[in-house]
């Protein structure tokens, strides 16, 4: 505690003095980003017609959207989507609207158009020819498809609507009692707009309306959605709002949704790295976000505007939110967080009922799961998972640190951080080592429960902390403070095991395969140890490498948090490694990420941890934060750009790296927060700017460089290293040259065709394949990758194969499974423009190998292959799920 309050009076003191360095005016900095053209090489682009939700292309304005792909007997489907459509606090399907041209055999083309935040393509069968456009109005709650029939007569436009069952139930196919089920849903007329009504059994219900307008030779088709909470669905604004789009029409409906996205794309921050594919993930992520939600839209739960079956209906509160909002506090994206900290503030009074009774006057809390009203009671008395709330509060405290806000701090945050922390204060026991103790509780998802949760202490110590400072900061004076102050001086140590690390709880260590980093929350993103400091730094990685070394359970979010944690760990190589498993394994061709249903939070933390790749704003005390430039670049990135990238204390951060060296610095403080960075430039380092600056470069107390630049809000400092003068002709912000092989990443499954090795066979990996399926995924069996969970008949993997000469080969297939039965397929497709035709097949039964992670090599037979590009598919042969762990197939020549 004495070492909390001494580094806090330091923080709060701000920076040691020091000699202002000559006046210099600060050089103009060149911003030379030709937005169009950057995110150009980002856009999603399909060379053959999505099949799947995971697969398609989304639109939305943080409200209603819509997936693109087609399906069953429907040559290409928009899935309506409205986030704040739920029946008893549960998402549930809406409809879908269908363009069915006339002929057979749909194909076609895609793209989606970041920089515009509009999907086109072109459809086509053989009788028929459609060229398509569509977007969701920035601003209007309007979706709009224009159609251009170039051949085979007008498609025809049907809206299907599925039926209205809350998604968990549809999921478990769970019977809904008579006295529950929702009434068919009404369909009628007004004018010249059709409209769909679903009425709600416990009150409440949407309407869809659409309508279409021909003009200069096209159609244009508009829809919206509408809801009401209470009473009866009607169709009037619906209605409405689609004739009032049609009265415009699409020119001008272009005009002002183009309007507010070319507005949106330059006003945050701005990252190029010379990963292209890392890169354009990344884009689409912020498109993604600003598709999702707004600052006056419905907090993003799981799946945002984007409906898909799911068993995750709600928001889930003991990662999920958490992770969802993440990335706008670097990204200078703050205004898309405020769904987040508005539906904090709305709730309020939920979040205290959820406690109980008696404690209502001082605490808060939220359970696991919850609709957008945060009514979701933590379970029994003192709770599992009760760190929840907390946790949600530490993104408010992120979204506060970042923008500067005091009013928010003082009016909105503080007060419901000290009902937070005071439900913990109900529950704490002192023990008979005088220390105060938490009682049994879980930590978030491991199967076993123990008291002092290492997620609970990390949280509530956390909370202890940021109080304490707030109270000194702002002069509250608050009663409750030599409380806090006592309750931290007491607190139990963090359980910890000598040889694995960080415990789940106290005695319970880290015993198996866990997804969740719950137990390292004092790591990250909580920055309560210190990843440099000789006593922190081996506990910290003995903790990862246990953590992520127990294959088994990881999923996406297990990489995305192991490579933050690495990145502070200042371990680049690591960091950018563990994200490309990540963007192998898990990620979808549209950068979706499913497990049962969708889990959105999982790509976007993918985003977050770039951030923390290229800059970095930490400190162990609330107020004392440094900024890290470039902290965790591997060798083999000798350029990169960040712009106007925020930081917490409130600056803006804009630096280029160029042949392995940080050429500029140049630090915008919004808030005037003491600036103290790390920038990576070699000593000396010079300022220029407006004024002469106070620049002082010192040790930290881990014996490191930090730079101290006395500068004030609204000021901004250029930095440079004195031995570099090239630098100062080289003031330029531009993106980084893009890998001419990766653009255009997303969108068809890009994959990289299986090349013959030196005996003219091949060997298709699981890390080389393309998943067909909902539930496949890639997985980490030792040190070798297999195919998993293919626990569906209909899922199929296969390989692109560059077959220089046609021959026969020895095919076998390398698997594991604890049983025997089934009978899988291998097929062979020669591939020619586009097309596919059959060219070979084999059938086997399935061995079973003792166990899911004892892999044995099965011959097949022979099969002859065609020179050229082939598809090879494994499938199943017989109706049932293959059930095995694929590693690879491998095809040896004769």
């Amino acid at each position: 505690m004495r070492r909390f309050l001494l580094l806090l009076a330091a923080a709060l003191a701000g920076p040691r003095a020091a000699s202002p360095a000559p006046a210099e005016a600060a050089p103009d900095v060149r911003v030379e980003i030709d937005w169009p053209a950057f995110l150009g090489r980002h856009d999603l682009v399909w060379e053959s017609l999505p099949t799947a939700w995971h697969e398609a292309a989304f639109l939305g304005n943080g409200l209603v959207g819509a997936t693109i792909y087609s399906e069953g007997g429907n040559a290409l489907q928009w899935d309506v989507g409205r986030s704040d459509v739920t029946d008893r606090g549960s998402r549930l399907a809406i409809g879908r609207f269908a363009i069915l041209p006339t002929g057979a055999s749909p194909a076609g083309t895609m793209r989606l158009d970041l920089w515009n935040a509009e999907a086109r393509g072109l459809l086509r069968t053989d009788a028929a020819e459609v060229a398509w456009r569509s977007f969701t109005h920035a601003e209007r709650p309007v979706t709009v498809i224009e159609l251009e029939d170039r051949k085979g007569g007008p498609a025809r436009l049907a809206y299907q609507p599925l039926p209205a069952i809350p998604a968990r139930d549809e999921f478990k196919k769970t019977p809904i009692p008579p006295d529950k089920a929702n009434p068919p849903p009404a369909e009628g007329r007004t004018n010249d707009v059709a409209w769909c009504l679903q009425a709600f059994k416990a009150g409440g219900g949407y309407a869809v309306a659409w309508g279409e307008r021909a003009a200069g030779g096209k159609r244009l088709v508009a829809w919206s959605v509408d809801r009401v909470a209470t009473g009866a669905p009607a169709p009037d604004r619906a209605a409405a709002d689609v004739a009032a789009a049609l009265r415009d029409g699409a020119a001008a409906l272009e005009r002002s949704h183009r309007a507010w996205w070319h507005a949106f794309w330059p006003r945050g921050g701005f990252l190029s790295i010379p990963d292209t594919r890392m890169e354009s993930f990344y884009w689409i992520q912020i498109y993604k976000l600003a598709s999702g939600t707004r600052a006056d839209r419905p907090a993003l739960d799981l799946m945002g505007p984007w409906f898909r079956r799911t068993p995750w209906p709600m928001i889930w509160w003991n990662l999920n939110l958490q992770l969802t909002y993440w990335p706008v506090y670097a990204s200078n994206r703050l205004e898309l967080g405020e769904s987040l900290t508005r539906m904090l503030d709305a709730g309020t009074e939920n979040l205290i009922a959820n406690v109980p009774a008696d404690w209502r006057e001082d605490s808060a809390a939220i359970g696991r799961v919850s609709s957008y009203d945060c009514r979701g009671g933590v379970s029994g008395r003192e709770g599992e998972e009760r760190g929840n709330l907390t946790w949600a509060l530490h993104n408010y405290w992120l979204h506060y640190r970042h923008s500067g806000d005091e009013t928010m701090l003082k009016s909105r945050l503080v007060p419901l951080l000290r009902r937070a922390v005071g439900y913990y204060l109900h529950i704490l026991k002192p023990g008979p080592d005088g220390r105060l103790h938490l009682p049994v509780s879980l930590s978030p998802e491991y199967p076993k429960t123990a008291p002092d949760t290492n997620y609970d202490l990390a949280l509530l110590r956390w909370g202890l902390q940021t109080l304490l400072a707030c109270d000194a900061r702002l002069g509250l004076q608050d009663p409750l403070a030599p409380r806090w102050r006592e309750t931290l001086d007491r607190l139990a140590p963090y359980p910890v095991d000598p040889a694995t690390g960080y415990m789940i709880g106290a005695g319970q260590p880290l015993a198996e395969s866990h997804r969740h980093f719950s137990h390292l929350l004092m790591v990250y993103p909580l920055h309560l140890v210190d990843p440099e400091s000789a006593d922190d730094r081996p506990l910290i990685e003995k903790s990862l490498a246990h953590w992520i070394g127990f294959e088994g359970a990881l999923q996406g979010y297990s990489f995305t948090g192991a490579s933050a944690i690495s990145s502070w760990l200042g371990r680049g190589e690591a960091a950018v490694k563990l994200l490309d498993e990540f963007l192998d394994r898990f990620v979808k061709p549209n950068t979706m990420y499913l497990e049962a249903g969708p889990v959105i939070e999982t790509p976007l933390a993918g985003a977050a941890a770039l951030h923390e790749v290229l800059l970095q704003s930490r400190c162990q005390e609330p107020f004392g934060t440094h900024l890290r430039v470039f902290p965790a670049v591997p060798a083999a990135w000798q350029d990169a750009t960040i712009h106007r990238m925020l930081a917490e204390g409130a600056f803006e951060v804009s630096a280029v790296r160029r042949g392995g060296t940080t050429r500029f610095v140049r630090i915008t403080s919004l808030a005037g927060s003491p600036c103290r960075v790390r920038t990576g430039l070699a000593e000396p380092v010079v300022a220029s700017g407006a004024r002469a600056f106070a620049i002082e470069t010192a040790k930290d107390r881990n014996g490191l460089p930090i730079t101290t630049v006395d500068l004030k809000q609204g000021e901004t400092v250029l930095l440079r290293s004195g031995k570099d003068p090239a630098a100062a002709g080289a003031l330029r912000i531009e993106p980084v040259e893009p890998q001419p092989d990766r653009l255009n990443h997303y969108g068809s499954r890009k994959v990289t065709p299986v090349r013959p090795d030196a005996a003219g066979g091949f060997e298709a990996t699981a890390r080389l394949a393309r998943l067909h399926g909902t539930q496949l995924f890639v997985e980490k069996k030792g040190e070798a990758l297999n195919i998993g969970h293919w626990v569906e008949a209909k899922d199929f993997v296969s390989w692109s194969l560059a077959v220089p000469s046609a021959g026969t080969f020895r095919v076998s297939a390398v698997y594991a499974s604890p049983g025997g039965g089934g009978r899988f397929a291998v097929e062979a497709l020669r591939e020619t423009d586009g097309r596919t035709e059959p060219a070979g097949r084999l059938e086997a039964e399935r061995q079973g190998t003792g166990s899911w992670d004892i892999f044995q090599e099965q011959a097949l037979g022979e099969m002859a292959l065609p020179a050229g590009r082939v598809t090879l598919a494994v499938r199943s042969a017989d109706g049932r799920a293959p059930s095995i762990n694929l590693r690879a197939l491998r095809l040896l020549r004769k």
